[in-house]
């Protein structure tokens, strides 16, 4: 139902590019991991509300509820749309736990050396590698960026093959990530009810979320969507584009899934929550905070085994 304030919330049972090439061949980003030294600004949810209540020891849920569990938010959304936006806020304004980021994890998976750089020459060949992959046989072998990107974006089906041969990189690397941050937090305690103390909600920053076949890794699936006008105004104002190129980059999204289709992917159950980013920040803060407390923005809790 729109709010008074613009930004609007809807909920799953009324509704439902690929990593950006260039960005996602650009120079390496160390796998991801929370820095000791991460300060962060919490909301006051419902759970640190009832963690006041009387009766309560220090550290444990108030009776009769659970503990929070850990869980891990997908976000998708197209170009222009806010979604790194909201992804920020839910970590620096909402308390989640962290936010990765599925482009800069990307970074990482293409490293010089690593496997998913001999799995790209062993499909494209050594032409896609610095010096044709005879340099140095004691430095790394790396993807030659601009050989590989005149390959990919003149043939569809070499795009596709390269999607198959990264994504799975992509998301073996997520998971990990993932891991590392529900062993800190267990090791942690597993509570949020402690002053300052943060959700334990992840959160997975990924455009191609759906398309990669991602969405098992999340506990919800939301989608910011945006007024094309807004989108084109946001990339010509921050990335100075012409109208007619920012118009080219959200049209070559409108395939893709949780993007171009969202009623569709929200009836089908893979997008859980949609987040209409149509009004000011502080109206996008009060959102992603009601929709973290919303049961119908997740998915059905998994029955214990």
């Amino acid at each position: 139902m729109p709010s008074s304030t613009g930004v609007t919330r809807q909920r799953s049972f009324f509704l439902p590019l690929l990593l950006v090439l260039a960005s996602c061949l650009s120079p390496a980003l160390s796998l991801l991991s929370l820095p000791a030294t991460t300060t962060i600004a919490s909301c006051r949810t419902a759970m640190e509300l009832a963690a006041a209540e009387p009766n309560t020891a220090p550290g444990e849920p108030p009776r009769g509820t659970a503990a929070p569990s850990f869980k891990v938010l997908g976000v998708c959304g197209g170009i222009g749309s806010g979604k790194s936006t909201a992804c920020k806020l839910l970590v620096s304004s909402c308390g989640c736990l962290a936010h990765i980021d599925a482009d800069k994890v990307a970074h990482s998976v293409y490293a010089p050396g690593s496997r998913a750089v001999e799995d790209v020459a062993a499909r494209f060949g050594e032409g896609v590698l610095k010096n044709g992959g005879k340099g140095d046989v004691c430095e790394p072998r790396e993807i030659d960026r601009k050989q590989l990107g005149a390959i990919v974006f003149a043939d569809r089906s070499a795009m596709a093959d390269l999607e198959k041969i990264v994504w799975p990189h992509v998301g073996a690397a997520i998971g990990d990530t993932i891991g590392k941050l529900r062993e800190e937090w267990e090791r942690s305690g597993g509570t949020a009810d402690e002053p300052g103390g943060r959700l334990p909600v992840v959160v997975l920053e990924a455009a191609v979320l759906l398309d990669a076949g991602w969405e098992d890794l999340a506990d919800g699936v939301w989608a910011v969507t945006v007024p094309r006008e807004d989108a084109l105004r946001r990339l010509i104002e921050s990335r100075g584009l012409s109208e007619a190129e920012a118009a080219k980059r959200i049209d070559a999204q409108a395939s893709c899934r949780g993007i171009g289709n969202v009623p569709e992917e929200v009836a089908a159950g893979a997008v859980t929550g949609v987040v209409a980013n149509d009004g000011s920040l502080s109206d996008l803060e009060r959102v992603l905070r009601e929709s973290l407390e919303d049961p119908s923005f997740w998915k059905p809790a998994k029955e214990p085994c």
